[in-house]
């Protein structure tokens, strides 16, 4: 389910940033953050990004209230890599994975 979409204006040109998130059957989390266009050129040297970042399960209760604070406390929209950020602050278990 996507869950966020912009376009952000770069130097180099647009970039086409989607989040979309999904639980599998385990009740495992999986967000995938996808960037396409010429700014991402410009930045990693392809136009297509993909950043995968998983919260297992066991970890959702934390996550939550973790996601919870770190939305309600910040002026701006969170990302992926904030959500991120925040597992590594409160010790959440999570994996990830790119791809260019």
């Amino acid at each position: 389910m996507q869950i966020f979409n912009t376009i952000i204006n770069t130097p180099d040109g647009e970039i086409n940033h989607t989040v979309d998130a999904s639980f599998d059957n385990d009740g495992n989390l999986h967000f995938a953050e996808h960037d396409i266009g010429e700014g991402v050129l410009g930045f990693w040297g392809r136009d297509e990004y993909e950043y995968f970042l998983t919260i297992p399960q066991k970890e959702m209760a934390k996550f939550v209230i973790g996601s919870f604070t770190t939305s309600f406390n910040s002026p701006k929209n969170i990302s992926v890599s904030d959500l991120r950020n925040m597992c590594d602050e409160l010790k959440i278990q999570y994996s990830s994975d790119y791809w260019m």
